[in-house]
Formats: C-alpha cells, sequence, structure tokens
C-alpha cells in the first residue's frame, strides 16, 4: 500500500509525528482517528499497538489502565493487561452499583 500525500498528512496531524511514523500506522490498516487515539493513551509503537487491537483492547481501555507507554517499550506483557482490565472493569461495576 502507497498512501496518498493527502492521507499521510492527515495521519501526520493525527498522531503528531512524521510521515514515516504516518506511512507505519496507514500500513497497519490504522486510521487517523484510532491512531490518535491509542497514542494519546501512550502507544508509541504501531506493532505492538496491532497486538492490542487484536486483543480487542480499544484506546479507552488502555488510557485507563495508564500502560500504554509500559505495554509499547515492553516492560508489561499482554496478558497483564487483560487481567488488570477486568479487575479494572469490576471496580468500576462495583462502583456503579453503589451508588
Amino acid at each position: 500500500m502507497n498512501p496518498s500525500p493527502r492521507n499521510l498528512a492527515e495521519m501526520a496531524a493525527a498522531i503528531q509525528g512524521t510521515e514515516v511514523a504516518a506511512r507505519q500506522w496507514l500500513q497497519a490498516g490504522f486510521l487517523p482517528g484510532d491512531a490518535a487515539a491509542y497514542v494519546h493513551a501512550g502507544c508509541f509503537d504501531v506493532n505492538r499497538t496491532e497486538e492490542l487491537r487484536r486483543a480487542c483492547i480499544t484506546p479507552s481501555e488502555i488510557a485507563a489502565l495508564g500502560l500504554g507507554w509500559d505495554f509499547c517499550a515492553g516492560k508489561v506483557a499482554l496478558e497483564e493487561l487483560r487481567v488488570n482490565g477486568s479487575a479494572q472493569a469490576k471496580l468500576w461495576g462495583a462502583g456503579r452499583r453503589e451508588r
């Protein structure tokens, strides 16, 4: 896939990065809004972010956990995110019921 200059510029603006980085996000099949949300959540590595997407971990979930950068840096395993995410969801659910 060879993205158009317009697509590259749009993605680069969305992720606040270079055209080289934009090309990587586009080639991985991310839309600018999705890529921007993951980047905002701390995700900087396209390949690792693809793992999150395949595991159905959304940008808002990774942001809530605060582990996007740690995951992309290889400091946190995908399984840890799933466990922490499940625990977080249970806490949120419990909080809602108590109100």
